[in-house]
């Protein structure tokens, strides 16, 4: 019995672990390596890490005034609570220009509840949390994502040679 027990305790912390709540970027900022502004967070070449308007981060913590994000797969630093989304519009399907890559476009489109996305000939499966639209690679990990913080669609790659996030 202690046996079963333990193994539905664990689920369910499981499950709360892994459940996956996502914030949008309104305005333009930087990703800090605390919980304060004291040190902004820097990439490779030294160079810092910005975030602009409709960026989608996946968020595991809030702290007064902090969201810890994970800004690039298994890289996680602090967006201020001041620069990020707090009404959205919905999203609707059709062809948006990629904000972060200029000249690239972003085909979305929904049948039923299941949403993909193409981009230069490749095809992502969306997922929808409330009215943030994001899209996976192979390798689950976040590729596009599309969220309308009242300003029109924004569409923004993750591709590391665009965003320079490491």
């Amino acid at each position: 019995m202690k046996k079963i027990l333990s193994f539905l305790l664990f689920m369910a912390i499981s499950s709360v672990v892994y459940a996956q709540n996502y914030i949008a970027i309104s305005k333009n900022g930087n990703v800090y390596d605390e919980a304060n502004a004291k040190y902004i967070t820097v990439n490779q070449n030294n160079d810092d890490v910005a975030v602009i308007p409709g960026m989608v981060f996946a968020t595991s913590q809030r702290t007064p005034g902090w969201y810890k994000v994970e800004y690039s797969p298994g890289l996680h630093a602090f967006i201020p609570e001041q620069i990020a989304a707090t009404d959205f519009k919905v999203i609707q399907p059709g062809k948006y220009e990629i904000s972060n890559y200029p000249g690239h476009q972003l085909t979305v489109d929904k049948k039923g509840d299941e949403w993909q996305a193409t981009s230069d000939g490749k095809t992502f499966k969306g997922q929808k949390y409330q009215d943030i639209l994001v899209f996976l690679d192979d390798n689950k990990k976040v590729a596009f994502s599309l969220v309308d913080i009242g300003n029109g669609p924004v569409a923004i790659t993750y591709d590391n040679s665009v965003t320079k996030f490491f």
